[in-house]
């Protein structure tokens, strides 16, 4: 009450009611929902860096190579908070980027199989080079070879059984070699060799048997 209104003896106008003392309750229940989401988060991110290190062995994949920052982030159409995985590639290898959305799809099915829920709190990947050494890294390519199309690839040699050989060109070597012999070369290999067969029969025929030189097929 100020002095003004002592001088005229007014009565001091009752003291309103507090309107925030309904707000306890909400506070108290959004405390121990942030605390409860915080352990769930917490799990969660353990359980994101067990499928990365079971992806990453189970691939060959040493570790040193790729590791994961889990971010906690809500989803603007489904207003849920969830965990973003962001892989950061420590060491630069073509073929991680290669096979960067098979990985990514591998990650997902292990994490699904031991939480089948897991759809609903992971909100997608992303992918940062964090590379101390990027001497090793290609620079970018002409403008024209981003549309141009890509070359044929070549097809896996074959060994003697009709199966694409694994070796590569070590057992399939000798056959590229046989094929580009000149004809005369080959005819005359296989003079010889009936050659031969007519004198090993000659020497060995039954009786008088009489038997014609056997003439070479014209190639």
């Amino acid at each position: 009450m100020g002095m003004f209104d002592m001088l005229l003896g007014r009565k001091p106008a009752p003291a309103a009611p507090a309107r925030h003392s309904r707000a306890a309750p909400s506070t108290q229940f959004d405390s121990q929902h942030t605390q409860a989401g915080g352990n769930s988060q917490s799990v969660r991110k353990d359980l994101l860096r067990l499928v990365l290190r079971e992806t990453l062995t189970r691939n060959g994949i040493p570790p040193t190579w790729l590791s994961a920052d889990m971010l906690r982030t809500t989803s603007p159409a489904r207003r849920e908070t969830g965990l973003h995985v962001r892989f950061l590639v420590r060491h630069w290898d073509p073929r991680l980027v290669q096979h960067a959305v098979a990985f990514e799809n591998e990650f997902t099915q292990r994490l699904q199989l031991l939480d089948p829920a897991a759809s609903s709190w992971l909100m997608g990947f992303s992918w940062q080079f964090t590379m101390e050494d990027r001497s090793a890294c290609l620079p970018l390519p002409h403008p024209a070879t981003w549309m141009a199309p890509p070359p044929p690839s070549a097809p896996a040699p074959l060994a003697g059984n009709g199966e694409p050989s694994s070796y590569g060109d070590v057992i399939a070597g000798p056959t590229a070699m046989e094929q580009s012999r000149p004809l005369e070369d080959v005819r005359a290999d296989l003079e010889r060799l009936l050659a031969l067969r007519d004198e090993d029969l000659r020497k060995h025929g039954a009786g008088d048997r009489a038997y014609a030189a056997t003439r070479p097929a014209t190639l």
